[in-house]
């Protein structure tokens, strides 16, 4: 068979890393819930402080951090890219820029545009955690065993897609009521 119709997926087995997985609206940062409104412009952004010490934790272990978000506002005409772009480099900013790569779907299934209303990056579908994982993989030379990382998110479809990708799941709320215990050590 020709290289360029199958290819092997070897792992560079040197170096396995902890991957924490994180939602950011309602997990790293206030969102509806908290807020009673979506997160459209930077000025929104509020961080929960626990996230960021459980982040820099994570980090200090050697881990690394991605995060996953739906952000459907921008398929339904509701945000701007801009205005998501800036609100997520807002979030990196007040998370003290411990996230290694932030990944974004910008679809929604009720968008008009046929092309904005079906992808395989919404979650819970695991699109965004794979491309994420593999841009990290090829950067740093690294692979992201599930069995060593966590998703930590909100909602149901956090939770969907944890188990699509064979990781392990944490609700955001349990997940911030650690950040305690890290302060005390």
């Amino acid at each position: 068979m020709s290289g360029d119709l199958m290819k092997l997926h070897w792992h560079n087995r040197d170096k396995p890393m902890r991957l924490l997985v994180l939602d950011l609206d309602g997990t790293v940062r206030h969102g509806y819930s908290e807020l009673g409104r979506f997160v459209n412009e930077a000025k929104d952004v509020i961080v929960f402080p626990e996230a960021v010490t459980l982040m820099r934790a994570w980090k200090d272990a050697g881990g690394r951090i991605l995060a996953v978000s739906n952000q459907g506002g921008v398929a339904l005409g509701h945000v701007s890219e801009r205005a998501v772009a800036e609100a997520v480099m807002e979030t990196h900013r007040q998370a003290g820029s411990l996230f290694d790569r932030i990944q974004v779907c910008m679809h929604h299934p009720d968008a008009k545009d046929p092309e904005m209303a079906r992808c395989w990056c919404r979650k819970p579908a695991p699109g965004l955690l794979i491309e994420g994982a593999l841009d990290l993989a090829r950067q740093h030379g690294e692979y992201y065993p599930p069995h060593l990382g966590l998703f930590v998110g909100d909602r149901p479809e956090d939770e969907e897609c944890a188990r699509i990708a064979g990781f392990d799941f944490q609700w955001a709320a349990e997940w911030r009521a650690r950040a305690s215990e890290q302060e005390v050590r």
